[in-house]
């Protein structure tokens, strides 16, 4: 199948349902959609369901005895937000990586060449390249199709991050807390960055557009700062504060130094992770920055790794 470029083809499935449902159509069912826009397809999704799948998030399979297709998701009824979009991640990869499946493939009577695509968002050391930008590809997807930029703009624009906002948006959409902070720091254009720990070391993080070009950028494994990494420590789940904190400049520190800024962190007990929302001044005191000649998010993720 052609290639497809994941933020046009969220927007067209969105402008779809826009027009059949309206603008009271969130949060997105996304199983219903799966099969709707697939079944005219020789490869139809026939099958969304949640299961247990220790050590994946979710995977899409394909059918052993006839072309079809399976969407399977980590099911846990406490995280309806995280299922709806590990569902939408792996309809992105139906609509944009998947083998098209005819009766050819199934000559003798099962599956003889096909596709799996096994999701482990957690473990992204462990990607190669191509799997590198296949998920980041899928997350995009579905980033963008839960969260359709145009009314993602109308909720947020013109608010600072806050646990209020947070709440507001998760609860529109139906995605976790990690989906929409992620959405805020990709649709800010304030310097802002979002850092992903667990044991008081970053798994992965990401900068805004205006933070990573002067110079921030998270890199997996370096270390929280240690007065961060005991008050997460030392908290139960949940947000650290209602509101964000003030952090002096010595505090967290990136490539071209250190500056104060505002952390809002959540703990997550059930994902085992700590997620820490940094908000830097509008302006900065750093002379020598320069853009980059190619931003990335992909690179940005784990510019070390990458």
């Amino acid at each position: 199948m052609g290639k497809k470029a994941p933020k046009a083809e969220a927007i067209r499935l969105s402008t779809l349902l826009r027009m059949t449902l309206g603008e009271d159509r969130f949060p997105i069912d996304v199983a219903l959609l799966a099969k709707e826009i697939s079944k005219t397809n020789p490869d139809p999704i026939d099958k969304v369901v949640g299961a247990e799948l220790p050590g994946f998030e979710g995977m899409l399979r394909p059918h052993s005895k006839r072309p079809a297709w399976h969407i399977v998701y980590y099911d846990d009824p406490r995280y309806e937000g995280r299922n709806r979009f590990t569902m939408a991640h792996e309809l992105g990869h139906y609509q944009l990586h998947r083998p098209v499946l005819t009766e050819l493939n199934y000559k003798s009577g099962v599956l003889e060449n096909g596709g799996l695509f096994q999701c482990k968002p957690m473990h992204m050391d462990e990607w190669k390249e191509a799997d590198k930008q296949r998920e980041e590809e899928a997350d995009t997807f579905a980033s963008f199709l839960l969260m359709p930029i145009d009314d993602y703009r109308a909720q947020v624009s013109g608010h600072d991050m806050s646990v209020e906002l947070l709440s507001h948006v998760t609860d529109r959409y139906g995605v976790s807390l990690t989906a929409a902070a992620r959405k805020w720091i990709d649709f800010t254009e304030s310097r802002a960055a979002m850092v992903v720990s667990r044991d008081g070391f970053a798994l992965w993080g990401r900068a805004s557009k205006s933070a990573y070009k002067s110079g921030i950028f998270v890199r997996s494994g370096m270390a929280l700062p240690e007065l961060v990494a005991s008050e997460i420590e030392g908290s139960s789940n949940g947000f650290l504060s209602e509101q964000p904190m003030e952090r002096q400049k010595g505090v967290w520190s990136f490539s071209r130094g250190s500056e104060p800024l505002q952390e809002l962190t959540l703990r997550s007990e059930f994902l085992d992770v700590s997620i820490s929302i940094l908000q830097f001044q509008r302006t900065h005191d750093f002379a020598t920055d320069t853009e980059p000649d190619d931003w990335d998010a992909v690179d940005q993720l784990k510019k070390n790794s990458r």
